[in-house]
């Protein structure tokens, strides 16, 4: 799947399917998965790019004491 060139990525990949994704850093450059394989490496099996502008935080709310509960 072609990405929108332009846009910044968060980039999450793993090398085993029996392990789970991890964030490797992110992504603004070309639509080409050639070179996102040749800034992250070539040894994931699987590469997930999520467009930062799709990512929800959730903040917990902080007490009285600032702590967050």
């Amino acid at each position: 799947m072609a990405q929108e060139a332009g846009v910044g990525y968060m980039v999450f990949a793993r090398k085993e399917y029996a392990e789970p994704l991890r964030f490797q850093g992110t992504w603004k450059g070309p639509n080409d998965p050639e070179a996102v394989f040749q800034h992250f490496g070539r040894e994931w099996i699987e590469v997930v790019l999520i467009p930062q502008s799709a990512v929800r935080w959730v903040i917990r709310a902080k007490d009285k004491e600032g702590i967050h509960v």
